[in-house]
């Protein structure tokens, strides 16, 4: 009987040793892929106390990619009135908060989390992208410069930087920038992906290629729906003049995201110019119901219009192409709805 109990004791302890805690649980699901069982389990670690700095960048990466915003801030509300000084909570509530473009809340709570923890990395990174919201690249690249000095292995801070120096036109710091995240993370593919725009920018159309083509391949391998290396190569390819190259990178990112606003513009414009009249409308008109601020959708939309003897519709895109453009080019200086951000979302 005593025997009994201690096998049945041993095999208890077993497997307790085997069942990973929701920390060490939640990670593992994260590096599976497992993004929805990662995220609980992630949550239950950081409510228990039992987690840190590192588990939250990984919730919060879950929530980046799963883009279930709301949930996440109410269940992060709900911890903080237990514990409102908690970094942990205060980082991962100002970072929803950025994800859904509240960038003052942000900047509230990240404020406040900075008076609490001043050297946390995590925390200048915040304040970098909610300044790139506001377009203070300046302010942007200080915190940036501050948390890469804080975590100098974090692929993704150098990464960011470099699409920061990109945006502004510092093509061989970007460059820099993004060899530097390369040389932490070599299948980094976003880190590619802007090494192939600041090669282009810079005008080494070699390098360009390659990089181009080192992103897609990358995205390709690890299942990554990312259609903007294609998009950017296409239009790379087009400028070149390779049009027949360009279109079957369009049709790839289109079967990634069908209702992007970006792929059926250019997929219009390219089938425009092989005139393919009746395809490009299609994509056009999609293009501007996606994107109404788009001029140029407009415009191309009025010029397919015209090729296909429709002069009633052409006029009328074609003054709605002025009215838009016009909007996009008001000097007065307040923000207007179709008044362009300083910098693609991360």
């Amino acid at each position: 009987m005593l025997r009994a109990v201690c096998i049945l004791v041993l095999a208890c302890v077993s497997l307790a040793a085997e069942t990973p805690g929701p920390c060490d649980g939640g990670m593992a699901l994260y590096r599976r892929g497992d993004l929805v069982n990662a995220q609980n389990s992630l949550w239950a670690c950081l409510e228990s106390g039992l987690g840190g700095g590192t588990h939250a960048v990984y919730l919060a990466q879950t929530y980046r990619e799963l883009k279930n915003y709301e949930s996440g801030l109410t269940r992060s509300n709900a911890a903080r009135r237990d514990r409102p000084d908690s970094v942990d909570l205060l980082y991962l509530a100002a970072y929803l908060h950025y994800r859904r473009n509240e960038t003052k809340e942000s900047m509230i709570l990240v404020s406040k989390a900075y008076r609490l923890a001043p050297n946390d990395w995590r925390i200048h990174q915040l304040f970098a992208l909610n300044y790139i919201s506001f377009d203070m690249l300046e302010a942007a690249k200080l915190s940036l410069l501050k948390a890469i000095e804080l975590n100098p292995t974090n692929a993704e801070l150098r990464y960011q930087l470099a699409r920061l120096y990109f945006t502004v036109g510092s093509y061989v710091d970007s460059i820099e920038a993004s060899k530097q995240a390369l040389a932490i993370f070599p299948d980094y593919p976003e880190a590619h992906h802007n090494l192939a725009l600041a090669y282009e920018g810079s005008g080494n159309t070699a390098l360009a290629v390659r990089s181009f083509e080192k992103a897609i391949d990358l995205n390709r391998k690890y299942r990554r729906r990312d259609e903007w290396p294609l998009i950017d190569f296409a239009v790379y390819q087009r400028m070149l003049g390779s049009p027949a190259a360009s279109l079957p990178l369009l049709q790839e990112a289109l079967a990634i995201n069908p209702k992007s606003a970006k792929a059926n513009y250019e997929m219009g414009e390219l089938l425009r110019d092989l005139k393919r009249y009746r395809e490009a409308k299609q994509h056009l008109e999609l293009a501007v119901s996606l994107d109404p601020c788009n001029a140029r959708a407009f415009y191309a939309l009025a010029m397919v219009a015209r090729r296909l003897g429709d002069s009633e519709n052409a006029a009328r895109v074609l003054q709605r192409f002025k009215e838009v453009d016009a909007q996009s080019n008001n000097s007065v200086g307040t923000q207007g709805p179709c008044e362009a951000s300083a910098a693609r979302p991360e």
